[in-house]
């Protein structure tokens, strides 16, 4: 019962750092003024949604590995 409580933790924290994370990104794209603004924002978006998906499979294994 109590690994389960772990797992359930693990996946709504992980969900919560994800949300969190591309936040700020997304809302760069919404301020933007410029077309200019506008790339950095998707590149920078698209970047971190890359570096999430490496380290959120990383974690996954970790966690289940054990």
């Amino acid at each position: 019962m109590k690994k389960a409580k772990r797992k359930d933790e693990f996946w709504l924290v992980l969900g919560t750092l994800n949300v969190l994370a591309m936040v700020y990104p997304a809302s760069a794209y919404l301020r933007a003024d410029s077309i200019d603004d506008q790339i950095v924002a998707v590149a920078i978006l698209f970047g971190l949604g890359l570096l999430l998906a490496i380290v959120d499979t990383v974690s996954i294994v970790v966690a289940h590995s054990q």
